[in-house]
């Protein structure tokens, strides 16, 4: 994970590809998906178990954060 202070700093980064762009994202849109029970609960016991639960809420979640882009849908 890199993280950078500006969009304008990524795009200037050598590492940057370009056509990636919606993949950006701030650090408040990565703490708003990782703050869904598919991350939040990794301490439960249970975890494993019932990881695949929480799987359609983290999907939701990440194209709710993402505008719906493409570039975050994991589904197939």
């Amino acid at each position: 994970m890199n993280l950078f202070r500006s969009k304008e700093d990524i795009l200037d980064w050598s590492g940057f590809e370009a056509g990636t762009e919606d993949g950006i994202l701030t650090l408040a849109q990565a703490a708003v998906i990782l703050s869904t029970p598919r991350h939040a609960g990794r301490m439960r016991e249970d975890y494993v178990s019932t990881l695949p639960d929480f799987l359609e809420p983290f999907i939701d979640r990440l194209m709710e954060v993402t505008g719906n882009s493409p570039y975050w849908d994991p589904r197939p």
